[in-house]
């Protein structure tokens, strides 16, 4: 044991009269008043002595000289009478070389502190053999049943309820667990800072919260917690003993499972690849008129994707899907299904909701039907790509876009920005910058003319001009940029640019 830990031991009465600058272990307690008793010592005793040695002035040099020639731990020096205090000469010479000196009181015979001492170090090694066994039956959990195990066996060692929450969704949870402990844990941990920290369930009940997953670096968020039905405060020291001992089994189970999500993702990515190219993929992904959804999200690492395998198929078994497939990536996930029953927008509402829950950020969706089964795949992932990009600008009033009820010029818009941008400028270009040297209005003149179904009246009361000075404006509109009003496709050109403009800014036109 500790030093330190001996001298706080209760009913001693020890305390330091030199304290250490750090923890000194003790090997041994031994009491001498030999006057050089370094030939019977092996290294890291307390010496306890009343100092029957001190005999002429430099003894109290000598002695401490020979206990730290022979590598003594400590001095114990038991005082002669009650109130009384170490020695100078010997408080002197343990302060000269450095050596930790305890006063042990007149009343408190050397017996009791080494039987302190024996009892400590006596319990100590039996917590560790308990440690090792606990140790040995964890390791025998994962080998033998991998997660679902681990939490089994590690509830019985603690002879109470724990749980563990990979994200919101993937929870492996002893029997008795509380009701909303998971939900809990995730919200406490992905909010902390550091651990243990303790969280309240929905009847105010504490639980202790602790960090599974080791931080990898700073982008990528904590994400999976280990729960224990006992608040911070109420754990004991052997109970933290064995959370801690846990732990280290629970990380590496832990990297196995998205090790293995991480394999499941790459072949079906793989298989996602081949089916787009239009080559056989194997057995079919779904079966007749599967709904291609896509799940656009900015970049997250690849083991948060990847944990979407486990969320997502639950969620779609629930909207109604027979079969799922996901194939998820660090930008965007693809997820086909065969509906069990009809898919509509309530069932990818609700999987889009999870996949948020899942990756704690914003996402939008783009889905549609492969009407004619695998063969269809290409064309419906494209499409479902493109919905979901239109979304993401929030051209629509929608996180949920579906590809069959966009317009012409939706689908144009999800076209890639560098294009739709290049297409703009071509088009309002020379009216951007009229107005900006004119400080007129063109822009928002052609913008409300077109609006209106190029109704001249309504056009100009809604500008609140007079309908000359509209005529006067459309005229420069058309000298300025070389096109015509008259001409549909002229028409066509300017509504499209006006669009694509104003997308990001006013998420509610359209």
């Amino acid at each position: 044991m500790y030093l330190h830990e001996l001298v706080a031991t209760e009913g001693l009465g020890l305390r330091f009269a030199l304290r250490p600058g750090r923890p000194v272990p003790v090997s041994w307690v031994h009491s001498t008043d030999m006057a050089d008793p370094s030939a019977y010592l092996g290294g890291g005793e307390l010496i306890l002595t009343i100092g029957l040695w001190r005999q002429a002035e430099g003894d109290a040099e000598r002695f401490v000289e020979a206990l730290h020639r022979a590598g003594a731990a400590a001095l114990g020096y038991g005082v002669e009478a009650p109130g009384a205090d170490v020695p100078a000469d010997v408080l002197d010479a343990c302060r000269s070389i450095g050596l930790p000196l305890v006063r042990v009181p007149h009343e408190v015979p050397f017996i009791e502190v080494a039987r302190a001492f024996h009892a400590a170090a006596n319990a100590e090694r039996h917590d560790l053999r308990r440690l090792v066994r606990q140790h040995e039956a964890l390791a025998a959990a994962v080998a033998s049943g991998g997660m679902p195990e681990l939490v089994r066996v590690l509830a019985a060692q603690l002879a109470g309820d724990v749980w563990v929450v990979d994200g919101p969704e993937v929870v492996w949870a002893s029997p008795a667990a509380p009701p909303g402990a998971a939900a809990a844990t995730w919200r406490r941990g992905h909010q902390a800072a550091a651990f243990p920290v303790q969280a309240a369930l929905a009847d105010s009940t504490a639980v202790t919260v602790m960090r599974v997953d080791m931080p990898v670096d700073e982008v990528t968020p904590a994400r999976c917690f280990l729960g224990y039905a006992r608040p911070v405060a109420a754990m004991t020291a052997a109970e933290r003993r064995v959370l801690d001992n846990a732990l280290p089994h629970l990380r590496g189970e832990l990297v196995r499972l998205r090790e293995r999500r991480g394999h499941a993702a790459s072949r079906r990515r793989e298989r996602l690849a081949l089916a787009e190219s239009g080559r056989p993929a194997g057995p079919p992904l779904a079966g007749p008129a599967p709904a291609v959804l896509v799940f656009a999200y900015p970049a997250v690492p690849g083991p948060v994707a990847d944990s979407l395998l486990d969320a997502v198929p639950p969620a779609a078994r629930d909207g109604g899907a027979a079969e799922v497939a996901v194939i998820p990536d660090v930008r965007e996930s693809v997820v086909i299904l065969r509906p069990g029953a009809a898919v509509g927008d309530q069932t990818v509402a609700c999987l889009l909701r999870r996949v948020e829950d899942q990756l704690d950020r914003e996402v939008h969706a783009g889905w549609t039907l492969a009407r004619d089964g695998e063969s269809d795949l290409p064309r419906a992932v494209t499409a479902a790509r493109h919905a979901a990009r239109l979304a993401a600008t929030g051209a629509g009033r929608e996180r949920v876009a579906r590809y069959e009820r966009l317009g012409t010029h939706e689908v144009l818009l999800a076209l890639d920005e560098e294009i739709v941008g290049g297409f703009q400028d071509l088009v309002l270009g020379p009216l951007v910058e009229y107005d900006s040297r004119h400080g007129s209005q063109l822009v928002e003149t052609l913008m409300e003319f077109l609006d209106r179904n190029c109704a001249y009246q309504a056009s100009a009361e809604a500008l609140g001009i007079h309908v000359n000075t509209l005529r006067y404006r459309l005229l420069t509109i058309e000298q300025v940029t070389g096109r015509d009003l008259r001409r549909m496709a002229d028409k066509v050109d300017f509504y499209l640019a006006l669009r694509s403009r104003r997308a990001p800014e006013d998420p509610a036109g359209g």
